[in-house]
């Protein structure tokens, strides 16, 4: 137990370590939002929200890679959102500003249960998915008091 909690620490003291977001070539790379880069949503649904998204891609100098609702897709300064599944799992970033949700891991929130990650190779991002062990992570954080059944029942639904 007492190893349990000194790794927990040492996780928490690397992530406080490092920097809020990074730039690099025109790039942004935050978790939330080029506006907030810890913990601003932006949704699909954001789409609708004109005044929102202008000010956040006011911010964007090229492109920002975030994550906040683990939903992946494509946000164009032409107000659209655009899925994997929509793109074919590819989008060539262009002379256009855009915003990449990259999805999550570990709790993805778009339906589908795989871990989702981007690949970016020059201006090209590819969405991933990888299969893991769904039902073995799931009875795992059953067993663990300490976190709701909450959590494993919307892994097997990928919300």
């Amino acid at each position: 137990a007492a190893q349990d909690v000194e790794l927990a620490a040492r996780r928490l003291n690397f992530l406080a370590e490092l920097p809020r977001n990074y730039r690099h070539n025109g790039f942004m790379y935050v978790h939330g939002s080029a506006r907030s880069p810890l913990n601003e949503y932006i949704f699909p649904e954001d789409v609708y929200n004109a005044r929102k998204l202008e000010r956040i891609f006011a911010l964007v100098q090229r492109a920002c890679f975030q994550g906040h609702t683990h939903v992946p897709g494509v946000f164009t300064q032409e107000l659209r959102f655009l899925s994997p599944q929509e793109i074919g799992h590819k989008y060539v970033i262009g002379d256009g500003k855009v915003m990449v949700n990259v999805g999550s891991v570990g709790q993805p929130r778009d339906g589908d249960p795989r871990s989702c990650y981007v690949l970016l190779t020059d201006n090209v991002v590819e969405f991933r998915r990888v299969e893991y062990r769904l039902e073995e992570t799931i009875e795992k954080i059953y067993r663990i008091d300490d976190l709701d059944d909450f959590l494993g029942d919307r892994l097997r639904d990928g919300r």
